[in-house]
């Protein structure tokens, strides 16, 4: 990869977690990276879904390796702790708009050939897979994990959702506790 498109991909990222995939065109992203509109269409000859696959594709890594490392070198309770963390941080408090950039992906109108979806959902497929083996590792029944794993990651990204339409934290929180406490009483079982 070029430091050009890189600069794109982080670019268009930003954008996408700020005013969603839908309400940013390659304008933006030129703006925003600095570069031309020629250079954006010779590094994404495919137009936007490209880019919107290349989105996915390095924040889903950054962030997927992540916690895989987190769920690999943690009990799970310590592990989707410091996730919830991660995602409080950067989408929710930190100085950035909240919001995800892979879910922005995930609702395009304009994916006719499903490559979106595909993008986003391989993101998330990772993720659950991480914290789904996270609880096996820890004893959990694999069913069990895995039911976990797919609340867990829906609930923090709808939680982030709630406390954005809510102005404040709220909903994100009373999520927190309750997906802590929910795996507190899997690990318990598991080691009963």
């Amino acid at each position: 990869m070029s430091a050009t498109r890189d600069r794109m991909v982080l670019a268009a990222a930003g954008l996408f977690r700020d005013q969603g995939y839908d309400g940013t065109g390659f304008r933006d992203v030129v703006k925003a990276a600095g570069t031309s509109q020629g250079v954006i269409y010779h590094h994404f000859p495919g137009g936007k879904s490209e880019l919107g696959v290349a989105v996915s594709l390095a924040v889903g890594e950054w962030v997927a390796a992540g916690i895989e490392a987190a769920c690999a070198a943690m009990a799970p309770h310590d592990a989707v702790s410091g996730v919830l963390d991660i995602v409080e941080g950067n989408l929710l408090r930190g100085p950035l708009r909240p919001g995800c950039p892979i879910v922005a992906v995930a609702l395009a109108s304009d994916d006719d050939n499903g490559e979106l979806r595909a993008a986003s959902d391989a993101f998330f497929t990772r993720v659950r897979a991480a914290l789904a083996d996270c609880l096996v590792r820890d004893g959990v029944d694999a069913a069990a994990a895995e039911s976990y794993a797919a609340l867990a990651v829906s609930a923090a990204e709808g939680a982030v959702i709630l406390s954005r339409a809510r102005g404040n934290s709220e909903p994100f929180d009373a999520t927190r506790r309750a997906l802590l406490d929910h795996i507190d009483q899997l690990t318990k079982g598991a080691s009963a």
